[in-house]
């Protein structure tokens, strides 16, 4: 079953008028791992978020759908911590601990408190 990931490469496809194996070229891969990706099988690289709207000259509309698209499609979430302080450390285990247990009005306080951040900077910057 084609994944919202799938649906979107089908997109840029029929705007560059590319083929699932011409685009897996553009991309180093086989035709076989796209279609994996796009059906869910296999997870997106994360070089993607680069490559993709690198090559395809993707618009602010469908930079935005890729990565929405993109993270949607992400069962997992990996982070590598081995340079991080303590105190991250401890954040980001407490976090993963709770996450299940966090409902949706949390998430959405969560978010702008995230996106605050990232568009403001932290305090101390």
């Amino acid at each position: 079953m084609r994944t919202r990931i799938g649906e979107f490469f089908v997109k840029i496809r029929m705007r560059t008028g590319k083929s699932l194996r011409q685009m897996a070229s553009d991309l180093g891969i086989s035709p076989a791992f796209l279609s994996s990706v796009e059906n869910g099988k296999k997870k997106m690289p994360n070089s993607w978020f680069t490559r993709i709207p690198e090559i395809y000259s993707l618009s602010n509309e469908e930079l935005e759908d890729f990565n929405t698209a993109a993270y949607e499609s992400f069962e997992t979430v990996e982070i590598n911590l081995a340079n991080a302080t303590e105190m991250n450390k401890k954040l980001a285990v407490r976090f993963a601990r709770r996450f299940q247990d966090i409902d949706e009005q949390e998430s959405a306080a969560l978010m702008q408190i995230l996106e605050k951040i990232t568009e403001e900077g932290f305090p101390d910057e």
